[in-house]
C-alpha cells in the first residue's frame, strides 16, 4: 500500500447541472488513489522432474506479481505435491501478468542452490474489469514436463485513506454554492486541508492498516476454510460427474447394444425361421430319401438275389461248357485220327451208294452209323459254343447292372452324408441363436444394474448440489460479514 499520496489536480469548474457524487468520483480518478487486490490459492503440482538423485524433489512454489513476492511452504519427498496456500497482493499499480515458479528446495546436502523445476507466467489484467474467478492447471515451461494448479480472483478497491480523504473533501465541499469562484476556494481550501491532514493522518494510517491487516487475516483464515469445504464439495461434484460420465458412456453402451440387439433378434428371427424352414425340409427330404433310399434298396437287394442266381446258373453253365469243352475236346482227340479215314470211306460209301444200294455191306452201314454219330455230335458242340456264348454276354450284361447299382448306392449315400451335414449346420444354428439369446438377458442384466446406478447418482448428485448451495449460502454470509466489518473499521 503506498504511504506517499500524489498531489491531487485542479479539475474544472462544478458545472450546474453536476452532482456531488459525480464530482467526488472525478476527484478520486483524477487523485489516481485506486488499489487493486489479488487472491490468490495455490493448490498443488503434479508430474513434476525430479532433480534429485537417488530420491525425489523437495518442491516449493514461488509466486511473483510486480516486485512482491511471496512463496508456499516446501513438502519433502514428493513429485506430486499439495500445497493449498491462500496469498494476497495489494498493488497500486495495475498488473498484467503474474509469474508461478516452482523449486527444488536445496536441504544443504547439495550446491546450496534451489533448483528450478519449471515456471510459467499467467496473464490476468483483464480479470479486474470482468470480475470472472480462474480456476485451473497451467503448463510449467524450460521443463520437459510438469503442471500446477492454482485459482485467482481479482478485484480493484479504493484504499481506507482514499475513503477518508474524500469523505473529508465531501464536508468540506458541502454547503458550498454552485458558483466557479466558491468552487475554486473550496478546492484551494480543500488543498490545503489536505496537506494538514496527510500529515494529522500518519498516525491513524497506521492504525487504519493495521486494522485491516487483521481484517485480512481473518478474512484469508475465512476463506482457508471456505477453500477446504468447497475444495470437498468440488471432489465430490467431480466424482459425482465422474459417475454421471461413466453412467452417459453406459447409455451410450447401452443403446449400441440394444440397437444390436435389436439386430441380433430380427437376425435371430430371420435366423430361426430359415432354420425351422431348413429343418423342414430336412425332415421332408430324409423322408423322401429314406423311402426312397429303402425302395431302392429293396431293388438293389433284389438284383443281387438274382444277380447271385445268375452267378450261381453261369457257374453251372460254365461248369457243363467246361464238361462240354473237355468232352469235344476227347471226342475231338479221338476223331481227330479217324475222322478223316472216315469221312473218306462216307464219300466212297456213298458214291458206291449212288450206284448200287444194295451193295452196302453190314461195315458199310456200321460206317454211316458213325458218321451221323460224328455229325450229331459236332451240332451237339456247336450249340455247347452257343449257349456259352450266351451265357458270357448275359453275365457281362449282369456286371454293367451292378456297377450302376453300386453307383446308385454310392449316390443315395452321399446324399445322406449331405443331408446328415445340413442337419448338423441346423443343430449349430440353433445353439448359435440359443447362446445369442442368453447374451440378449446378459446384457438386460447389465441394464438394470446400470439403471440402478443411475439412481444412486441421481441421489449423490442432489445431495451435493444441496450441499453446495449452503456452501454459497455461507460464502455469501461470511462475504457480507466481511464488508460489514471493513465498513466498520472505516
Amino acid at each position: 500500500m503506498p504511504s506517499v499520496f500524489k498531489r491531487v489536480s485542479r479539475p474544472d469548474p462544478i458545472v450546474p447541472d453536476t452532482t456531488l457524487d459525480q464530482e467526488l468520483g472525478n476527484a478520486a480518478d483524477d487523485a489516481n488513489l485506486t488499489l487493486y487486490f489479488v487472491n490468490l490459492a495455490v493448490a498443488s503440482a503434479s508430474d513434476l522432474v525430479n532433480a534429485d538423485f537417488g530420491g525425489k524433489s523437495d518442491p516449493f512454489c514461488k509466486v511473483t506479481l510486480g516486485e512482491v513476492s511471496q512463496r508456499t511452504v516446501t513438502v519433502q519427498n514428493s513429485l506430486d505435491p499439495v500445497w493449498n496456500d491462500q496469498m494476497n497482493f495489494f498493488v497500486a499499480d495495475k498488473p498484467d501478468k503474474i509469474t508461478f515458479h516452482v523449486f527444488d528446495e536445496d536441504t544443504g546436502m547439495g550446491s546450496g542452490k534451489d533448483d528450478s523445476l519449471g515456471e510459467v507466467e499467467f496473464e490476468f489484467s483483464d480479470m479486474f474489469e470482468t470480475g470472472v474467478k480462474y480456476e485451473g492447471e497451467l503448463k510449467l515451461r524450460n521443463v520437459k514436463k510438469g503442471r500446477i494448479r492454482v485459482a485467482l480472483r481479482c478485484r480493484m478497491m479504493k484504499p481506507i485513506e482514499t475513503e477518508i480523504k474524500l469523505g473529508y473533501v465531501e464536508k468540506q465541499l458541502e454547503g458550498k454554492g454552485k458558483e466557479q469562484e466558491a468552487t475554486v476556494a473550496a478546492l484551494d481550501e480543500s488543498e490545503k486541508l489536505r496537506e494538514d491532514a496527510i500529515e494529522e493522518l500518519s498516525t491513524k494510517e497506521q492504525e487504519i492498516i493495521q486494522k485491516a491487516d487483521e481484517l485480512a487475516e481473518k478474512q484469508k483464515l475465512h476463506q482457508t476454510e471456505l477453500t477446504e469445504k468447497e475444495q470437498r464439495i468440488l471432489d465430490q461434484a467431480q466424482a459425482i460427474e465422474q459417475k454421471i460420465q461413466d453412467y452417459e458412456e453406459a447409455q451410450v453402451a447401452l443403446k449400441e447394444t440394444e440397437l444390436k440387439k435389436q439386430e441380433a433378434e430380427t437376425k435371430l428371427t430371420e435366423a430361426e425361421e430359415e432354420i425351422l424352414r431348413k429343418a423342414e425340409e430336412l425332415e421332408t427330404k430324409e423322408r423322401e430319401n429314406a423311402d426312397a433310399l429303402t425302395a431302392k434298396e429293396k431293388e438293389i437287394l433284389a438284383a443281387a438275389d438274382k444277380l447271385e442266381e445268375k452267378e450261381r446258373a453261369h457257374d453251372e453253365v460254365v461248369k457243363k461248357m467246361e464238361q462240354t469243352e473237355a468232352l469235344r475236346a476227347e471226342v475231338e482227340n479221338e476223331l481227330t485220327a479217324k475222322e478223316q479215314v472216315i469221312q473218306e470211306q462216307a464219300k466212297q460209301i456213298e458214291l458206291k451208294a449212288k450206284e448200287s444200294a444194295d451193295t452196302l455191306s453190314a461195315k458199310e452201314k456200321e460206317i454211316l452209323e458213325a458218321s451221323k454219330a460224328l455229325a450229331e455230335r459236332e451240332a451237339a458242340a456247336k450249340d455247347a459254343q452257343q449257349k456259352q456264348d450266351a451265357a458270357q454276354n448275359e453275365l457281362d450284361a449282369m456286371i454293367k447292372e451292378k456297377e450302376l447299382l453300386e453307383g446308385e448306392v454310392v449316390k443315395v449315400k452321399g446324399e445322406r452324408d449331405e443331408l446328415s451335414r445340413k442337419l448338423a449346420q441346423a443343430t449349430g444354428d440353433a445353439n448359435a441363436a440359443s447362446d445369442l439369446a442368453r447374451k440378449h438377458e446378459q446384457k438386460q442384466a447389465e441394464v438394470n444394474s446400470l439403471t440402478k446406478d443411475k439412481e444412486g447418482l441421481e441421489k449423490d448428485l442432489g445431495k451435493a448440489n444441496a450441499d453446495l448451495r449452503a456452501l454459497q449460502e455461507k460464502e455469501a454470509a461470511a462475504k457480507a460479514g466481511t464488508r460489514k466489518a471493513g465498513c466498520m473499521i472505516m
